[in-house]
């Protein structure tokens, strides 16, 4: 059990250290992480969804914490097409090499 444990606590810090080489935090993580996988299950995610996430931060963190992404090319926010007051959130080809990357640590 002692073992499992160990390869676990290596792997996390495995992930903090590609964390960090993006230059990403722990709520940013959670929010790479969230519109990665809408995206990958192919649905739509809008800027209000993440302000929503109450578990990650309050309103106004959530929305600075977007900008920050945006900021590092992680993700990307456009207009909806269909309505012009949504905004449609998407990772950009950074965020999944960043993605990809933490996917072998736990291939391995």
């Amino acid at each position: 059990m002692v073992t499992i444990m160990l390869k676990y606590l290596t792997k996390i810090e495995k992930v903090r250290s590609i964390n960090k080489n993006y230059h990403v935090n722990d709520r940013q993580a959670a929010i790479l992480d969230y519109v990665c996988e809408k995206y990958l299950s192919h649905k739509a995610c809008h800027i209000n969804e993440i302000i929503l996430l109450k578990t990650i931060g309050s309103q106004a963190t959530l929305h600075a914490v977007t900008k920050e992404l945006a900021k590092l090319n992680l993700i990307k926010v456009s207009m909806d097409l269909v309505d012009n007051r949504m905004k449609n959130v998407l990772p950009t080809p950074l965020a999944l090499t960043r993605l990809r990357a933490l996917v072998a640590i736990f291939q391995k």
